[in-house]
């Protein structure tokens, strides 16, 4: 196919003419191409074109006047044509022609990808429309920039890409191959591999201020360089961000009582992240400061920890004596007084923090040994209730039905004595047990009644004993075991012991000289009320103490 006219046209003119620009493809089918120029250098005005076409030998033309663009159609699928456009001048001469080849194989459509995983995808496309019936196959090729591409040949409209690189970008193209050889330009798309994210995270441990978290590598980055970014944060806080190397973490700069979330991604040299790994942490709250006991009275206390002023929280306390199973109870106090031991006997303590998730500090741990109860203060009356009882048990079988009844509750209440259980009505402290009178009698009255019950008018030895009976039960004026009746000015116990905690008499008291000998406690609420000196033959109710 010749691209000029004869010799004697193209020097027609003693100017040659400029040729067009070159040929542009707009648009492209299996019998159809739409082609376009742009103008000769130094020509204005109206133009004039000569465009030739032509495959396998045979050849057409057509002349393109005012216009740099034409539509060719009836042209045979899947043959290749040689498209030629030249400048026209007025008396038929011709420029030099610009030229282009061009397939009537039509692009694949419709790249789609699937299955994206770290080290494989799959690809899928259509074939060209009008094309769907037309043998043909496809050349697939995908590379690494900076690496050769790996080409292959298949028939079928997908493929799939595996041994890949995690988080690696590949370039892939795909050309339609006709059975004559021609193919189409080819149509292409970038794909990224996913990298994939740490593995197996855990929270290793967790103490007031620190937490150790740990991961596996992902699968498929044996060779590829890279780190892990790590993120965390308490709520309305800005993240706290680090990277390291390994597979663990120690987060050392935490708040105690906290909970934290932590992510974790895999990071490529190239800045590229994995996607997040997600866990949650709550740091230790911190344990009871200073803890002590009073062994007197089975009372705990301790220091609340630092940093929990802010913090909703409260203390669990755990208690037991050799072989017996714990015993637990709460409190949001900082002391306790543990009302259930047995007198005389050694107690394991621990003492807790313990958040409103339930989260608990590390456990205090401390030792309690309770005292013998009251009566061991009196050794000759211990000695001679253990002495009784032995008497009585040694005559059981001496006796009547009957009275072997009144011998079994005479035993019970001396076992009472030696155990310190306390009886029905009566109430625990330390290894004491109380009991309010609902009647009121006078302060002899009154005690002939304790005595009677195995027990004497209360004995106040401590100031918490004051305070317990203060709140112990509803009432005004209540006698305890004080009198100075005996010699008038020494103020002494039942027991025989002197009054050596004076501080709790009102103010002016004692006044009562002659007539006010006995003493008795009056109510103050909250405190731990007030003592007066009053009257022995005055009715009111009393306390007894065993």
């Amino acid at each position: 196919m010749s691209c000029v006219g004869d010799h004697h046209t193209m020097l027609a003119s003693d100017d040659v003419l400029p040729p067009p620009g070159d040929i542009q493809v707009l648009l492209l089918t299996l019998d159809s191409v739409s082609l376009s120029w742009s103008s000769p250098q130094g020509l204005t005005g109206p133009q004039t074109f000569r465009v030739t076409w032509g495959c396998d030998g045979e050849t057409r033309s057509t002349r393109v006047k005012g216009g740099h663009h034409l539509e060719i159609s009836s042209l045979q699928p899947g043959k290749k044509y040689q498209f030629n456009v030249a400048t026209e001048g007025e008396d038929g001469s011709q420029s030099i022609c610009v030229s282009a080849s061009l397939s009537t194989v039509v692009l694949p459509r419709d790249l789609k990808i699937d299955h994206l995983e770290e080290t494989s995808f799959t690809l899928h496309w259509s074939k060209a429309e009008g094309m769907e019936k037309v043998p043909q196959r496809f050349l697939i090729s995908n590379c690494i920039p900076g690496r050769d591409p790996l080409a292959a040949i298949t028939d079928d409209c997908h493929k799939t890409f595996s041994n890949l690189q995690p988080g690696t970008e590949y370039t892939v193209s795909v050309s339609t191959v006709l059975t004559n050889g021609e193919q189409s330009e080819p149509v292409s798309t970038t794909i990224c591999t996913i990298l994939p994210a740490p593995e197996q995270l855990n929270v290793d441990s967790v103490d007031t201020t620190s937490a150790a978290v740990s991961w596996s590598q992902p699968p498929g980055l044996d060779q590829t360089q890279h780190h892990y970014q790590i993120s965390y944060r308490c709520p309305g806080t800005e993240p706290h961000i680090t990277t390291t190397s390994s597979h663990n973490i120690t987060l050392s700069d935490l708040k105690s009582a906290t909970e934290y979330s932590v992510t974790v991604c895999t990071v490529l040299e190239n800045g590229k992240q994995s996607q997040l790994v997600l866990t949650t942490l709550t740091t230790v709250p911190p344990a009871p400061d200073l803890l002590t006991v009073d062994t007197t009275y089975g009372t705990v206390s301790w220091n609340q920890p630092p940093g929990l002023d802010q913090t909703q929280h409260h203390y669990q306390i755990s208690y037991h004596c050799p072989g017996t199973k714990p015993n637990y109870t709460t409190t949001s106090s900082h002391s306790l007084t543990l009302s259930d031991l047995q007198c005389g006997t050694q107690y394991s303590v621990t003492v807790c923090t313990v958040l409103e998730n339930g989260k608990q500090s590390k456990l205090v741990s401390t030792t309690l040994t309770t005292v013998h109860f009251q009566w061991w203060k009196r050794p000759s009356r211990v000695a001679a209730v253990c002495v009784l009882l032995a008497v009585i048990i040694g005559l059981w079988d001496s006796y009547a039905t009957a009275e072997r009844d009144q011998l079994q509750k005479e035993i019970e209440r001396l076992n009472w004595i030696i155990k310190g259980s306390c009886p029905e009505g009566w109430r625990r402290f330390g290894c004491s047990c109380y009991y309010l009178s609902t009647e009121k009698k006078s302060w002899t009255e009154s005690r002939q009644d304790c005595l009677e019950r195995g027990a004497d008018l209360v004995i106040i030895n401590s100031e918490e004993e004051q305070a317990f009976i203060n709140v112990f039960e509803a009432f005004t004026f209540a006698w305890i075991g004080l009198t100075d009746s005996v010699t008038e000015g020494t103020w002494k116990w039942v027991d025989g012991t002197p009054l050596t905690t004076p501080r709790y008499w009102k103010s002016g008291d004692p006044d009562g000289g002659r007539v006010g000998n006995c003493g008795e406690i009056f109510y103050i609420s909250p405190g731990q009320g007030v003592w007066w000196d009053y009257e022995c033959s005055f009715s009111q109710q009393w306390i007894c103490e065993k």
